[in-house]
């Protein structure tokens, strides 16, 4: 399954000139196409992942015969910066002259990517040797990066490094439509507040009353499946949740006893996985 992230839809693909998808699938290679195709392609490729066509964070190269794209400096920033991505190094090593430094990449959604980045150090001393590493590191992140995405393309600084590459300019559009990414829903400030432990502001606002207890009890499954509390630290952040909603479970306690009683359930099956847990040690 691909990781591309489409902020195009699924019709992006299919709206792409056939000519265009038979080059790139059956050849791998842009250098058969007219101007017009290739920043039809360009364009294509932006959309596909959410980037600023006018930014230009592709390039062309002509590598072994065949031209393809390759992710520029901005591209790997715009990635990051459009899909809420972190990065954290992981592991640095020397092997036999060649510095290898590990990237893991993190998503919004928790999904990870790993990738590594490479650079021959075996002759280099001072400057050129502090220069290798930090292009090894900026390899890794950019790597890692393009990765996570699903763009399984070159990046700039992997470009640097074979002899044979060579850049062709690619002219893009100067007015270019911007893309349109639909706008976060706007956060409710009105309704039930909902409130956790230790904050002064409402940590959600619920529309009613059957809203607050669903996502109540949804806040103490999350609790209870946390790997990082043991049973004990579990069980007082359950109780410290119901001494910060006091207000608003005797309101439905008093006015709407059914749900309260749906609320009592949850709550009370929660504390008693946690007191058995806590009996067996």
């Amino acid at each position: 399954m691909s990781n591309v992230v489409n902020m195009a839809g699924e019709s992006a693909m299919v709206a792409l000139d056939p000519a265009i998808q038979s080059s790139i699938v059956l050849r791998g290679d842009l250098s058969g196409l007219n101007e017009d195709q290739k920043k039809e392609y360009y364009l294509y490729r932006c959309r596909q992942v959410g980037l600023d066509p006018a930014a230009k964070p592709f390039d062309l190269l002509t590598l072994n015969g065949k031209q393809i794209l390759y992710a520029n400096a901005g591209a790997t920033q715009q990635l990051c910066a459009l899909h809420k991505l972190s990065t954290q190094i992981t592991h640095r090593e020397r092997v036999d002259g060649i510095y290898i430094v590990s990237v893991r990449c993190t998503g919004a959604d928790g999904r990870v990517s790993e990738n590594q980045g490479a650079v021959d150090v075996s002759t280099l001393v001072g400057e050129r040797l502090a220069n290798a590493i930090l292009k090894a590191t900026t390899k890794a992140i950019r790597r890692s990066v393009l990765a996570h995405c699903g763009l399984g393309m070159l990046d700039e600084t992997e470009v640097e490094t074979i002899p044979e590459a060579r850049k062709n300019p690619l002219i893009v559009p100067e007015a270019v439509a911007p893309i349109e990414v639909p706008a976060p829903p706007p956060k409710q400030t009105t309704g039930v507040a909902f409130m956790v432990p230790g904050k002064s502001e409402a940590y959600a606002y619920h529309a009613n009353d059957d809203e607050f207890v669903n996502g109540y009890l949804d806040m103490v499954t999350s609790i209870m499946a946390s790997g990082k509390l043991n049973a004990a630290e579990k069980l007082a952040k359950i109780t410290a949740l119901e001494g910060a909603n006091d207000f608003v479970l005797g309101m439905i306690e008093a006015e709407k006893p059914v749900l309260f009683e749906v609320w009592t359930k949850g709550v009370k099956r929660a504390k008693e996985d946690c007191d058995q847990q806590i009996k067996k040690g």
